[in-house]
C-alpha cells in the first residue's frame, strides 16, 4: 500500500472547492441531503407548474350560434359571467365574451354567430397555465375553451384584463 503524506497546509493557503458540475445539486433538510427536483434545477417557480385543469371552470354557460346578441348579454349579466361558449350540438363553435360584443357594431337582435370569432384556438386540461396565459395574450383572448384528451369540450379558462 502507498504511504499517505500528511503535510500541513500553509496558513495563507485555502483548500480548493469542488465544482457543482462534479456532483448533483443537493439540499440539506434535517441533516439529510435530498436530491433537488427537476423543477428546481430548471429554475421553475411553483406557480409556473399549475395545470389548466386546476384553474379552469367546469360550470360553463353554453349557447347556440343562433342565439340573439341581446339574449346572450342578458344571460351573461344574470349569471355574472364575462363569456359564454358557443356550441352547435356537441361541436365547439367558439366563445363569446363581453369584449367581443363591445367591439362589434351589431344590433341586439342579430344572431351571435355574426359576432363571434370561430375558435381555432383552444387548450387541453394538462397544458401549463403559464403557457396558456401567454397564448391568450398573444391572440388577445379573454376566454379560452378547454378540451379533454378525447377532444370534447370540458370547461373554460378566463384571463383577467
Amino acid at each position: 500500500m502507498g504511504k499517505v503524506n500528511k503535510t500541513p497546509l500553509p496558513e495563507d493557503a485555502t483548500p480548493s472547492k469542488r465544482s457543482s458540475i462534479d456532483r448533483p445539486q443537493r439540499r440539506k433538510r434535517s441533516g439529510l441531503y435530498l436530491e433537488s427536483t427537476e423543477a428546481e434545477q430548471l429554475g421553475v417557480l411553483p406557480q409556473e407548474c399549475i395545470l389548466v385543469k386546476d384553474a379552469m371552470s367546469r360550470s360553463v354557460t353554453i349557447v347556440t350560434p343562433l342565439t340573439e346578441i341581446g339574449e346572450a348579454v342578458q344571460l351573461m349579466k344574470s349569471l355574472g359571467v364575462g363569456a359564454v361558449i358557443v356550441c352547435d350540438g356537441r361541436t365547439l363553435v367558439g366563445t363569446l365574451s363581453d369584449r367581443d360584443i363591445a367591439m362589434a357594431d351589431a344590433s341586439p337582435s342579430e344572431p351571435i354567430h355574426k359576432v363571434i370569432i370561430p375558435d381555432s384556438v383552444y387548450c387541453y386540461e394538462n397544458d401549463l397555465l403559464i403557457d396558456v396565459h401567454a397564448m391568450m395574450c398573444a391572440h388577445g383572448l379573454t376566454a379560452l375553451p378547454v378540451r379533454d384528451f378525447s377532444g370534447h369540450f370540458s370547461g373554460i379558462v378566463m384571463r383577467t384584463v
